[in-house]
């Protein structure tokens, strides 16, 4: 029996409290976020006031505006605010750990070869300066299920393995990755993990604590519907001494929280307001609001992959899936466009639909993301424009 699709999480309409375009139909949430009216007034308002007296509230004033903040979002992800910084984005993050480990020539990071592809360039970069290699493990084509990709890592842990990186979430892939089984596993070898959780907070009932990995980046700005720009490293006690921002401030080596607090001049309102972007889906239930997302991509997934007669990807029923799934193009739409980029602005220009299309092992498939504001007429309109623009 199909799935059902959730009923909408509000009696007024979801879309009216985001900013986005809806002339077109916006399924790519994932990328970038989407931030609400009211959350982006209030960071408004902060910028103005920050204009208006900024040596008092820069200068002398930064602590006192982050500390709020801060405390709500450790709060939210399960972790104690004084090993929180806030970062520009989770690779800010990622490239801040590399630079803080002391690495030694023949080195090994490990990592699924789905990892996200600005992280890959950031371990590539560290080859050349520092002689460690990247090695990507393989994963199938289809089939997917997140205890599968965990088992796969743990399998392929050498004795050169240094750092484990995983995501939380694979961005193209959109998997929900048993990182707890992962983290466990390199604990027991002594290898360092580091949690890439670009897409978990807000999409997943996070723990960091519970999980207890070396390093733990995330942005707040996807899932959390904070202000672009507002990630955050969640760094273990025996690590804090030696992980910093990447740029080197006036408060290196005082606390934690202070070097990331000040990374120079900067714009500091989406930090101040991952907190109220938190506050502001608290109306309607976090929890309510992940099993909502949830619910709605396992039904667009079953959806779409009848309406294009296409078999589905995971191999779990949708347990490992969050708010994101990847729904396979069916192969004679794909015989018909010459790359997935042609095939994306297909769907954009001329059926003013936004949804990544991505090419994995051979094989197209789109990645559609749901929030609040996603509905199931969303969901119809794609399905149609694919069998449309593919004829």
């Amino acid at each position: 029996m199909a799935s059902l699709f959730p009923l909408p999480i509000s009696q007024d309409d979801p879309k009216a409290l985001f900013g986005l375009d809806w002339s077109y139909t916006f399924l790519n949430h994932g990328s970038f976020g989407a931030c609400p009216h009211e959350v982006l007034a209030a960071q408004d308002r902060s910028r103005r006031e920050i204009e208006a007296r900024p040596i008092e509230l820069l200068g002398r004033k930064v602590e006192a505006l982050l500390s709020p903040s801060r405390e709500i979002v450790a709060r939210f992800v399960g972790t104690d605010p004084s090993r929180l910084g806030f970062m520009v984005n989770a690779t800010e993050g990622v490239n801040a750990v590399l630079q803080c480990i002391e690495w030694k020539s023949g080195d090994e990071v490990l990592a699924l070869d789905m990892l996200y592809n600005a992280v890959r360039k950031s371990v590539q970069r560290m080859h050349a300066t520092h002689g460690i290699t990247l090695r990507e493990v393989e994963t199938p084509a289809d089939a997917w299920s997140g205890d599968a990709l965990a088992e796969l890592l743990i399998n392929a842990i050498s004795s050169h393995t240094r750092l484990v990186i995983i995501d939380h979430i694979t961005s193209p892939t959109a998997i929900v990755v048993n990182v707890a089984r992962v983290i466990a596993a390199c604990k027991a070898r002594g290898v360092l993990v580091l949690i890439d959780g670009a897409h978990a907070p807000g999409m997943l009932d996070l723990s960091i604590d519970d999980l207890a990995p070396d390093w733990y980046a995330a942005n707040l700005h996807k899932w959390t519907c904070a202000p672009k720009g507002c990630g955050i490293l969640v760094t273990a006690a025996q690590h804090i001494s030696a992980t910093h921002p990447l740029a080197t401030s006036h408060h290196f080596g005082l606390a934690y929280t202070k070097e990331f607090d000040w990374q120079g001049t900067r714009d500091i309102s989406p930090w101040m307001h991952a907190g109220t972007a938190i506050a502001f889906f608290e109306r309607f239930g976090w929890r309510e609001v992940r099993d909502h997302n949830h619910a709605f991509v396992v039904a667009a997934a079953e959806y779409l992959c009848d309406a294009w007669k296409v078999s589905p990807l995971m191999s779990d029923g949708g347990t490992s899936l969050g708010s994101m799934c990847s729904v396979r193009v069916p192969p004679e739409i794909k015989a018909r466009f010459t790359s997935v980029e042609a095939l994306q602005a297909a769907l954009y220009d001329h059926e003013r639909v936004e949804i990544p299309v991505i090419d994995w092992k051979d094989a197209w498939h789109v990645r559609m993301s749901a929030h609040i504001h996603t509905a199931k007429s969303d969901i119809e309109t794609l399905a149609a424009a694919m069998l449309r623009i593919g004829r």
